[in-house]
């Protein structure tokens, strides 16, 4: 090293310029490290120096100085060295604390995703509103299985809601499960007594299953007029008697009507119509009994309508007594005797004052007035053998000849 005031070589281990007595300023061909390194050393060493009592620094320790000095000065490259390796470690270990607060900040980051992303899940999960809108979108989708797994837990969060059953209940028919539907829709209709809408999909149902014994079972369970409306297609009209039940004089037929292609089953003995006789024509009541008339209709569907019932009886009177003319007298001429009747009637009569009955002599043409005092008893007689009460007419025919003036 030299001197940086005059130059001149300075010894090793020398603090102090031989030449000019200045203090040695190090020029070195080192580093700015080892400037840095070299320049704490001779601070360290001019404090150590200041603080000794003055006289009392021997040679000793200045050789030992001088040694140390030179000690340090040969090991700066180590500690160079050592300097660089450290940094490169503090470097590192910067480098490895930065890459730990990176990892533990995406994994917080992570755990708070996964907690929120719960936390969302559990809220949905627990929501009748969100199940009820994903059952509905699913079903647009055609994703039959996801819109039923929503729906039923939908269903589970609020177990009386009617709009979650019947959006299930065309799940279930989507999916080919009507046997599901029906189940439920019949819960449905059970309580809800005017629900037209579950009662039009439950009609459906059977009505594609040709199951028309249950749609008779299904009105039964209703009185709701706007219900009712629903079973009119399946159900056959009443039938209808062309007569009113009562009791008539004279023979008659009763006719029954139905619905257009429908079947009419009847009896007249007052038992079941179902088991009875299939309607072809109007039924003759004759008379001498009360008949009971009980008729049914039935459809294309099996289905049987209400049943009539009548009641018809046929008393017959008898027939009023014939007219006749002359209706009796006294004439001196002969005159024929005419008798009229009810049209399908017959008359009897007799001259010798007895009842007349179907054995005597029948009226069919005028009677020729016998002479004499005669009475003609005559009687009309029904289809029906009904007699009339007698009529009895006295005919006193006396000719000319046998006149009280007496003959010519």
């Amino acid at each position: 090293m030299k001197c940086a005031n005059c130059g001149a070589e300075i010894k090793v281990g020398c603090i102090y310029c031989s030449v000019c007595g200045k203090e040695a300023q190090i020029v070195s061909d080192y580093n700015l490290l080892e400037d840095d390194f070299l320049r704490n050393m001779l601070k360290e060493r001019e404090e150590k120096i200041r603080g000794e009592a003055a006289g009392k620094t021997s040679a000793k320790e200045t050789k030992e100085e001088g040694h140390s000095v030179k000690a340090r000065t040969q090991e700066a490259p180590n500690n160079r060295r050592g300097q660089e390796e450290s940094q490169n470690g503090r470097q590192k270990h910067r480098i490895k604390k930065r890459i730990i607060f990176a990892v533990s900040s995406i994994i917080l980051l992570v755990v708070l995703i996964v907690a929120i992303v719960l936390m969302v899940g559990h809220s949905r999960e627990n929501s009748y509103d969100y199940q009820l809108e994903q059952a509905k979108l699913c079903l647009e989708d055609k994703n039959y299985r996801a819109a039923e797994e929503f729906a039923v837990r939908a269903l589970q969060l609020e177990k009386d809601s009617l709009e979650t059953k019947l959006l299930l209940a065309d799940i279930y028919v989507l999916r080919g499960e009507a046997g599901k539907a029906i189940t439920l829709l019949n819960e449905v209709c059970d309580k809800y007594k005017d629900h037209q809408e579950a009662y039009q999909k439950l009609i459906d149902l059977y009505a594609e299953k040709k199951d028309y014994e249950n749609i008779r079972k299904l009105s039964e369970k209703t009185d709701d007029e706007d219900v009712l409306e629903l079973f009119v297609e399946y159900f056959p009209r009443q039938p209808e008697f062309d007569r009113e039940s009562g009791v008539y004089t004279e023979e008659f037929s009763v006719g029954i009507s139905g619905g257009e292609g429908d079947r009419i089953y009847y009896t007249l003995d007052g038992s079941e119509p179902r088991q009875g006789k299939e309607y072809q024509g109007p039924i003759l009541i004759e008379p001498g009994a009360n008949i009971q008339i009980r008729a049914i209709a039935r459809n294309e569907y099996e289905l049987y309508s209400d049943e009539v019932k009548g009641e018809f009886q046929v008393e017959l009177q008898k027939p009023e007594k014939p007219g006749v003319s002359p209706c009796g007298g006294s004439f001196y001429e002969t005159q024929d005797i005419t008798v009229t009747m009810p049209e399908g009637c017959k008359v009897y009569y007799t001259w010798d004052g007895t009842t007349p009955n179907t054995s005597s002599s029948q009226y069919t043409k005028p009677l020729t007035m016998p002479e004499g005092n005669n009475i003609l008893s005559l009687i009309v007689v029904n289809e029906h053998g009904m007699s009339s009460d007698v009529k009895k007419c006295n005919y006193i025919y006396m000719p000319m000849t046998q006149s009280p003036m007496g003959p010519e």
